[in-house]
């Protein structure tokens, strides 16, 4: 009883702690209004608030639709009440809360699971500052991004397959199953959870016979069904099981849209090598090479002890439970590679999706716990000299990284330079536009690439005809009545479905054009004069 107590008693000691990191960087951040500046973070946001911002009579499949394709549903789900206030879903924090949440979580499960593996609780001290004081979770933690949801989710799954290996009891099990399913409606990374853990479950549970199928069913029945669930939505809403895999708004589908633009992302498809090093260069980038050093380690070490325990039953079923969970947290960003390599995802070291090279950081944080904890057993005169040795240099690393704030993190300067970028000044300038005119009727516009517009100009979802509306779709023969306002950007889809001049588009006259023309505001009053921003 004491010692689940002790237990207890550090859990809420290490989530406290990390939530003053956590919280402390949030609180940083927002206030240079920079943790919202992610067009994915936005676009979360946006479907998390299209679900209780809807018009008035909108039936509970009008609402549900809105969680759309191709990103998987719990980080929208999870922040959705959140967004029901409208000053959390304007600023953004809605979404920030559910991360620091998640990063909390994350970091309790990675100590916990570290002082298990190492039987060293300080040990697991020094692998959970590399964690929570890893300059790019830091900072992605503040944001809307479904990353730091995913790590705690994935750690979640991994402890419970962890203490199941220790003591088979059924309860664990199902409690692995259930964070599994939580990763698999998280993160397609998380997919691959699903064989992974089938194949751990089938190797390591002490029944037989049936009761062997029973496991292992247990696993598929809770963890496959957040697959077969996801399968049935996108057959549901656009008949086709597969839609978010390769559909119009799936990531493949916006690589082939913008072929030409980003066509020097290409080479790594098909191409195992490059794609190879372009994830282990992404990787370096957001786990600090010292970070990455340490856990390669300590991976390496975990291999060497597994061989070296294999007469030693006791100490092979350890080892063999810290080798099995490395290898099950090594598995997303593995997959992370394999859709680099299939041109599924779109990775460009210091440019583009550099937060991508966070899914590592689990696997590195428990690597960096095994280094020191080897090294403590190596020279155990040293013991505390070795702790302190692994504090300081996560530390002095961060403090280093973070010297002129977060201004030197690729994660930041990928969505920074968006933001500030011709169109992001074009976004902001429609958004305080439509601000301006206080408008409380209806609007016609593309919400996939105006979510931020809807946010920050005082708009809201109920007022708002868009892609996930009924009346969205007859817009290219008629629009309604009751629609005063059409907000067009160049080729967009509303652009093309206007370019057919439906039947009351002669009623409207341009009143705002942006500064490049890329965005064009129309009211329905035909004596409206026109200015330019």
């Amino acid at each position: 009883m004491s010692g689940v107590s002790g237990r207890s008693d550090t859990t809420w000691g290490i989530a406290l702690a990390s939530l003053l990191v956590g919280g402390l960087t949030l609180v940083g951040v927002y206030a240079a209004g920079w943790h919202n500046l992610y067009g994915d973070g936005q676009a979360h946001l946006a479907i998390a608030r299209k679900l209780v911002d809807a018009p008035p009579g909108a039936s509970l499949w009008e609402r549900y639709i809105q969680l759309g394709s191709p990103w998987l549903p719990l980080p929208h789900v999870l922040a959705a009440p959140l967004t029901a206030s409208d000053r959390l879903w304007r600023t953004g924090l809605a979404g920030s809360l559910v991360s620091l949440v998640s990063f909390v979580v994350a970091a309790t499960f990675l100590f916990h699971l570290a002082a298990d593996l190492t039987q060293s609780r300080m040990a697991a001290a020094v692998g959970w500052l590399a964690f929570v004081l890893n300059p790019s979770l830091l900072y992605v933690q503040t944001t809307p991004l479904t990353e730091p949801l995913f790590l705690a989710v994935l750690l979640g799954n991994a402890w419970y397959l962890h203490r199941w290996m220790v003591e088979p009891r059924r309860a664990l099990l199902i409690r692995a199953a259930f964070w599994g399913l939580l990763a698999i409606l998280t993160r397609y990374e998380g997919w691959v959870l699903l064989p992974a853990g089938l194949v751990i479950v089938a190797w390591r549970t002490p029944h037989r016979g049936w009761l062997r199928l029973v496991d292992g069913g247990v696993w598929l029945g809770i963890a496959g069904s957040g697959v077969v669930y996801w399968l049935w939505h996108n057959w549901a809403i656009y008949g086709r099981p597969l839609e978010f895999l390769d559909g119009l708004y799936s990531a493949r589908g916006y690589f082939t849209r913008h072929r030409e633009a980003l066509s020097y992302l290409s080479f790594v498809v098909g191409h195992p090598l490059y794609a190879g090093i372009v994830l282990g260069v992404t990787v370096v980038i957001c786990a600090t090479p010292m970070t990455t050093a340490l856990g390669l380690v300590g991976f390496g070490t975990v291999i060497v002890n597994v061989a070296q325990a294999r007469n030693v039953a006791q100490n092979r079923c350890r080892m063999g439970a810290t080798a099995i969970v490395l290898a099950l947290l090594a598995l997303p960003p593995l997959f992370t590679g394999y859709s680099l390599y299939s041109g599924n995802i779109q990775i460009y070291p210091l440019f583009l999706n550099n937060r991508y090279g966070l899914g590592a950081l689990p696997v590195l944080g428990l690597g960096v716990a095994v280094s020191v904890a080897a090294l403590q057993q190596r020279f155990p005169d040293w013991r505390w000299k070795v702790v302190l040795l692994g504090g300081s240099l996560c530390l002095g690393q961060s403090v280093w990284l973070l010297r002129d704030g977060v201004y030197q993190l690729s994660v930041f300067q990928e969505a920074y330079r968006v933001q500030f970028a011709p169109i992001g000044r074009e976004r902001h300038a429609l958004a305080q536009f439509l601000r301006s005119q206080s408008i409380t009727s209806k609007v016609a516009l593309f919400a996939g690439e105006l979510s931020s517009v809807i946010a920050e100009g005082g708009l809201s979802y109920a007022q708002v005809v868009h892609e996930g509306s009924q009346s969205w779709h007859g817009l290219a023969s008629s629009i309604p009545a009751t629609v005063d306002w059409l907000v067009v950007g160049r080729g967009d889809a509303l652009d093309v479905k206007l370019q057919q001049r439906p039947e009351g588009y002669e009623a409207f006259s341009t009143v705002w054009v942006s500064e490049r023309g890329t965005f064009t505001v129309l009211r329905r009053h035909s004596s409206a004069g026109r200015t330019r921003q």
